[in-house]
C-alpha cells in the first residue's frame, strides 16, 4: 500500500464527489416546513397604526366636554357621576376598539346604555301623589264649549305625535287610510279621557302636571294606550276563522302569522300507544315534534290522540311554546364537548371547527339545524331510544356552561384576544 495516497487525501483541497441520492417522493400537498414562512402569532403595531387606532378610538368613544358633564349631572347624583368618570377613566378605548363587539342576538337590549331612560316594556313611570304638585290646585269644571275646545287642541296634539311630518294628502293607499282612521280614533280617545278637557286651573304650572304621566292613571303618550292585548285583539278580528289553540299561541307569544310560519317544525317520533280501560282497549297515537327558528331557539313538544291531525298539532304547539335559546359559540357551534343522561341513554356531543359539518344522526341532525348549528359531531354509546335521545341533545343544547359564566364563578375577568392573535380574522 502506497504511502502517498493516504497524504493526498489529506493535504487536498477539493472534497470526493458525493454519490448521487435517489430523489425522496413527498405525499402530502402542503409545501415542506423549511419552505414555509413563518409568521408572527401575533401583528406588530407600529406607531403611525396606533395613532390610527387612537383617532379611531376618540372618534367612535368621544370623551365628555363640559357641556355634556353638566347635563348628566342634572340626571344623575354626584356619587353616579363620580362612578362614571371612574368607568371612563379605566376603560381603555383602543381596547374597545381592538377586541369589543357589538352584540347582535336576539336578546339584546331595545337600548344600550342609557338605562336610565323609561322604557314602555321594561319600565314603569313612578307615579305620584297630589302633594307633590307645586303651586295652587284649585280647580272648576269647564262647560260644553270649553270641553269641545279642549278636546279638538289635545286631538290635534296627539295626531302631530303620531305624523311630525304632517297628516298625508292625495292618493294613499287603503294600508295609510286605515292607518289614519285608527290613529284619529285613538287621539280622539285620548284627548276625552285626558283630565285637561274636563277641568280648567288658572295656575299654569299645576295644568302642565296634568300631562305628566307620572301623575295620570292613564298615561297620555298614545303608544301606552296601543297596548299589546289592543293590537292582537284589532288583528286577530280582521283575520279569517283559525285553531283556537293557535290563536291562544298567537296571543301568548305576541306574534303574527308571519313569524309563526318562519318556525321550522318536523316530527321525528309516531308510535301507537294503548290505554288498557274497564270498556276495553282505547288506542291513541303519540306525537314527539322538534320547533327551531334556526337562529338560536329550539323547542320539543309532545302530543298524544286518538284523532291523527289533533295529536300531532298539539306536539307543534307544545313544541314552539317550549322553545329556549341555544348558546352558539360563533353563530355555529357548541361551546366545548357536552355530554348529558336521559334514563339509559347518553349522548355526547362535541365542537367541531369552520367547515366540519354536521357528523351526527338523522335525530340530532334535525335538533341542530332546527336550532342553527353547523358544526358538530355526536356518539350515543349506550341506548339509542329515540325519545331519549331527542330529550338529552334538547337539555344538553340548553344547558350549556358558557365561558362568561365559568370565569365570574371562579372570580376571573374574561377577555376576547381572538382579534389580537389572529389579526382581526375572526368569523
Amino acid at each position: 500500500m502506497s504511502v502517498c495516497r493516504p497524504v493526498r487525501c489529506l493535504f487536498a483541497s477539493a472534497s470526493l464527489p458525493k454519490p448521487p441520492s435517489a430523489p425522496k417522493r413527498s405525499f402530502h400537498a402542503s409545501a415542506p416546513r423549511a419552505a414555509r414562512k413563518r409568521r408572527a402569532h401575533y401583528p406588530s403595531i407600529k406607531a403611525e397604526d396606533l395613532n390610527l387606532l387612537n383617532q379611531a378610538a376618540d372618534t367612535q368613544y368621544p370623551k365628555y366636554d363640559t357641556s355634556e358633564t353638566t347635563l348628566l349631572e342634572k340626571r344623575y347624583t354626584p356619587a353616579q357621576i363620580a362612578a362614571i368618570k371612574a368607568a371612563e377613566t379605566a376603560i381603555d378605548t383602543r381596547d374597545l376598539v381592538t377586541q369589543s363587539q357589538r352584540r347582535s342576538d336576539p336578546w339584546l337590549l331595545p337600548y344600550e346604555d342609557d338605562l336610565a331612560e323609561v322604557d314602555p316594556v321594561t319600565d314603569h313611570a313612578e307615579k305620584l301623589d297630589i302633594k307633590d304638585i307645586p303651586g295652587n290646585k284649585s280647580f272648576r269644571e269647564v262647560n260644553d264649549v270649553e270641553r269641545d275646545e279642549a278636546i279638538t287642541l289635545l286631538a290635534n296634539e296627539n295626531l302631530a305625535k303620531l305624523f311630525p311630518d304632517g297628516i298625508p294628502e292625495g292618493e294613499v293607499s287603503e294600508d295609510t287610510v286605515r292607518q289614519l282612521e285608527d290613529a284619529m280614533g285613538t287621539a280622539l280617545t285620548q284627548a276625552v279621557l285626558d283630565p285637561r278637557a274636563t277641568m280648567r286651573i288658572e295656575d299654569d304650572r299645576v295644568a302642565a302636571t296634568l300631562a305628566d304621566p307620572r301623575y295620570s292613571m292613564v298615561l297620555p303618550d298614545l303608544p301606552r294606550i296601543e297596548n299589546r292585548m289592543v293590537r292582537q285583539t284589532r288583528r286577530l278580528s280582521s283575520e279569517e276563522e283559525e285553531d283556537p289553540r293557535q290563536k291562544r299561541l298567537l296571543q301568548y307569544l305576541d306574534w303574527d302569522k308571519t313569524k309563526l310560519r318562519s318556525i321550522r317544525c318536523k316530527t321525528l317520533v309516531v308510535h301507537g300507544v294503548t290505554n288498557q280501560t274497564r270498556m276495553g282497549k282505547i288506542r291513541s297515537l303519540y306525537y314527539l315534534t322538534i320547533a327551531g327558528n334556526q337562529d338560536g331557539l329550539l323547542g320539543v313538544g309532545e302530543g298524544k290522540s286518538v284523532e291523527p291531525e289533533e295529536g300531532r298539532k298539539q306536539s307543534i304547539m307544545s313544541a314552539i311554546r317550549n322553545m329556549r335559546p341555544v348558546p352558539r359559540y360563533e353563530n355555529r357551534t357548541t361551546f366545548g364537548d357536552l355530554e348529558h343522561k336521559v334514563g339509559a341513554t347518553k349522548v355526547q356531543l362535541f365542537s367541531r371547527p369552520p367547515g366540519f359539518g354536521l357528523r351526527v344522526q338523522h335525530l340530532i341532525f334535525e335538533l341542530a339545524r332546527a336550532a342553527g348549528l353547523q358544526d358538530l359531531s355526536a356518539r350515543t354509546p349506550r341506548s339509542r331510544n329515540k325519545m331519549n335521545v331527542i330529550k338529552a341533545t334538547w337539555e344538553a343544547l340548553c344547558n350549556q356552561k358558557l365561558p362568561d359564566e365559568i370565569a365570574r364563578a371562579r372570580g376571573k375577568k374574561l377577555v376576547d384576544v381572538r382579534k389580537v392573535y389572529y389579526g382581526g380574522s375572526v368569523h
